[in-house]
């Protein structure tokens, strides 16, 4: 007899795929986890084998009143405010959404488990503006939250990222970071609150007003990051590094991994040769020595949204820059 499955039913195949892939990783369930983009797929399943539950995307089953689905449904929803008995916010971590799942359908599960070895920082840094730098992290996180658990952090100042993403949580790094400096314990259980998820990359909406970074002082960003690594939930912790961050040049020394963008025109080349005089001046050079330089070519077209990064020119250029490190080629 087949054993029992959870069916993950949505018309986003990334998205399906992406949450089944890393519960079933992380063994978060008691029961494997199946992905289906196609409602007739899930229907023909279903009539072959059995399933414990299903969680699949609205207008797949009907849902005027809750009477009309079965004990075992449940509906994917698009905004937090929707989520309730019936249904399953759609954008957050894939490690809470098994943990929302299970909690609907009575079971156990067991997250945010520390992973094995140190939890990595990764630097990344310009002098320039607009050199997608923020589109690089992204896509980056992304291509590493496939096999690992990676969290994204931006701080850099009139970020539209959380526009651009649709998101409608009241909360940001910044409430994060006031959170951490008055009440230092539970700092993840407010980082539940906060995050959402992009094709399994854990997100922090970067803070609305670059005053709520800019007053943090250096040894508070340093206890800041050391409670991030020293639970050690995250594989990767990816920093998307602005000026406004005090101690810069002390928390790119921590990175074990360093990327500077340096656009190739003249203005842009002499900032970057300055930030890189400063590094050595100041007795940073182990930071520049460490650095990865960045010089993008122009893309044609990239995507608006974070999440079709992965299909992109700019994903190509990433694993290119980054195979030393990350060794793509090998898995």
């Amino acid at each position: 007899m087949q054993k029992e499955i959870i069916a993950i039913g949505h018309s986003d195949k990334e998205f399906a795929g992406r949450l089944t892939d890393y519960i079933n990783s992380h063994n978060l369930l008691p029961y494997p986890v199946a992905a289906f983009s196609e409602k007739g797929r899930l229907t023909r399943y279903e009539n072959n084998a059995p399933v414990k539950i299903k969680i699949v995307e609205q207008g797949w089953e009907e849902r005027e009143k809750k009477k009309n689905l079965g004990q075992n449904v449940f509906l994917f929803c698009d905004t937090k405010e929707e989520e309730g008995e019936m249904y399953v916010y759609r954008f957050r971590a894939a490690d809470l959404s098994a943990k929302r799942i299970a909690e609907i359908a009575g079971m156990r599960v067991t997250v945010r488990t520390p992973v094995s070895g140190k939890t990595k920082l990764i630097g990344i840094y310009s002098p320039i503006g607009r050199c997608l730098k923020t589109s690089f992290s992204l896509t980056l996180g992304q291509m590493l939250s496939n096999r690992n658990r990676v969290l994204y952090l931006n701080f850099e100042n009139y970020s539209a990222f959380g526009k651009v993403m649709g998101m409608t949580k009241p909360a940001d790094m910044g409430d994060l970071l006031y959170y951490f400096l008055n009440l230092a314990d539970g700092v993840y259980d407010k980082m539940d609150e906060i995050m959402v998820s992009v094709n399994g990359l854990d997100v922090i909406p970067p803070a609305l007003s670059y005053l709520d970074i800019e007053s943090v002082t250096e040894e508070e960003w340093e206890n800041f990051f050391d409670a991030l690594i020293q639970k050690g939930y995250y594989d990767y912790i990816i920093l998307d590094l602005s000026e406004y961050i005090k101690g810069l040049y002390r928390v790119l020394r921590r990175c074990s991994y360093i990327y500077t963008f340096a656009p190739g025109d003249g203005l842009a080349m002499a900032k970057v040769e300055q930030y890189e005089k400063i590094l050595v001046e100041l007795h940073y050079k182990d930071v520049l020595d460490r650095t990865r330089k960045v010089t993008p070519p122009i893309f044609r077209k990239l995507p608006i949204k974070p999440e079709e990064l992965l299909h992109s020119e700019l994903a190509d250029y990433t694993r290119k820059i980054t195979e030393d490190d990350f060794h793509w080629s090998r898995l």
